[in-house]
């Protein structure tokens, strides 16, 4: 694990007393919740120190001021300033014109060393790797994919449970919006393994005429925000609640959305109905929530209501295969049509008497009815029949990986929404099927 800090390097300005040399203004940092400061003109030194990083990842243009900032940080950990390199570094910067040839790693390459014997100095045991990266300005479509390339770059160095702190400077605004939204994406594919954004800094500089010094404030509340919409938007839309699971601080509701996630992936469906009931009773007590679930609140109860209240297993089960279908997830869907006419038929059994079970063995009987001739040749369940013969048969494809005939998923596809239509009129609207306990007994089924 490493603590890895993100900044950019902006252009600076001109020194009133020579014209040639840029410089930034030394600012007094502090931050929240601590009595001490840092004076430092860059709000880098101040992170660095306070955060305990092992290294810096540095963005900036061939424009950026990277003389100025070799020569400080040179000169602030007491290293030996080669004062040709600075000098050539400064002439590359000065005479740089848009269009031009970019400055490279190599031309960095002094920077990058003089960072990593700068944080070991402050942190005996930092690991180094520190690096500076070239982007361009970003004035076209072509140089925006550029930096984008750059950005994911950075993303290809972070490994498992790295801690990354980004930081906001003033210079160049459009780079911290940039490499908030690039994190972010880098996040979503997790291109290595998972990290943690630990921190996001802004180093208020428009408030020192009011305090006498600039806070820097923990802006990750607005990059958690990201997270809690990604993660309820995942959880409404596809039943996958992990990451909000993750977000939420109390544990009970944390735990309930967890189970549901697993139950919705896996389809077990009875499990289901009950979590659903529970989660509804947290949600109603908002004390017991996170103040941002308060605003998520009409969302998610939009997506308890739904299943809510649902008394049958059947009903459920046709409940959550048209939701199935509306996400796209068009297995699981089979999977819960097929099953909500083997259910319905057997409740009507089961209304009939009690005493027969709910098990894989009576659902089996009730699919070996179903196949019989004489019960599918009945005007008033041959149609039915026909139907839950079609979405099983496609159901068993998907469940042997569908190994089947080229284009033979686009069809099924297709017909999922006429098989929801089919299953609703044939099966749940079939007044006929409260006779099929009298014609067929319970007790003369075979189950083979």
């Amino acid at each position: 694990m490493a603590k890895i800090l993100i900044s950019s390097l902006g252009t600076g300005r001109f020194s009133k007393s020579n014209s040639s040399e840029r410089k930034y203004d030394y600012t007094i940092y502090k931050f929240q919740n601590t009595d001490k400061t840092y004076k430092t003109p860059f709000i880098v030194e101040a992170l660095c120190k306070c955060l305990e990083i092992d290294k810096l990842y540095l963005i900036g243009t061939s424009k950026s001021m990277w003389e100025e900032f070799y020569y400080y940080f040179s000169n602030s950990s007491g290293q030996t300033l080669d004062e040709e390199y600075w000098d050539k570094l400064s002439d590359m910067v000065t005479n740089f014109k848009v269009g031009g040839q970019k400055l490279t790693d190599e031309d960095l390459s002094k920077v990058n060393e003089t960072i990593d014997n700068y944080l070991k100095n402050i942190k005996a045991d930092a690991i180094g790797g520190s690096r500076c990266f070239i982007i361009d300005y970003g004035l076209d479509e072509k140089e925006i994919w550029s930096n984008f390339d750059v950005i994911m770059q950075i993303g290809e160095t972070l490994t498992d449970d790295d801690e990354i702190y980004l930081d906001i400077p003033h210079a160049f605004r459009s780079i911290p919006l940039f490499l908030y939204i690039m994190i972010d994406l880098i996040r979503i594919l997790k291109l290595k393994n998972d990290f943690k954004v630990a921190g996001l800094y802004y180093g208020m500089l428009e408030a020192i005429g009011d305090l006498g010094y600039a806070p820097i404030v923990d802006l990750s509340p607005l990059y958690n925000m990201t997270l809690w919409t990604r993660g309820a938007y995942d959880f409404l839309n596809f039943g996958n609640g992990y990451l909000l699971a993750d977000l939420i601080s109390k544990q009970e509701l944390s735990d309930i959305i967890r189970n549901i996630s697993d139950i919705v992936n896996i389809n077990f469906i009875d499990e289901f109905k009950r979590e659903i009931d529970h989660l509804s009773g947290l949600l109603k007590d908002t004390n017991t929530v996170d103040p941002i679930i308060n605003y998520m609140l009409p969302y998610l109860m939009t997506f308890v209501e739904r299943f809510k209240g649902i008394n049958s297993s059947s009903q459920l089960q046709f409940a959550l295969a048209k939701w199935y279908f509306e996400n796209r997830r068009f297995a699981q869907c089979y999977i819960c049509l097929a099953e909500a006419i083997v259910s319905r038929i057997l409740e009507e059994y089961r209304a009939r008497d009690s005493r027969i079970k709910w098990n894989n063995d009576s659902r089996e009987k009730v699919k070996y009815l179903i196949h019989r001739t004489d019960f599918g040749n009945m005007d008033k369940f041959k149609d039915m029949c026909k139907i839950y013969k079609e979405i099983s048969s496609i159901r068993n494809l998907i469940a042997h990986a569908g190994f089947a005939d080229r284009e033979a998923y686009k069809e099924a596809i297709n017909k999922i929404n006429t098989y929801i239509r089919c299953t609703e009129s044939l099966v749940f609207k079939n007044k006929h099927l409260k006779e099929i306990p009298v014609l067929f007994p319970f007790d003369k089924l075979a189950n083979n």
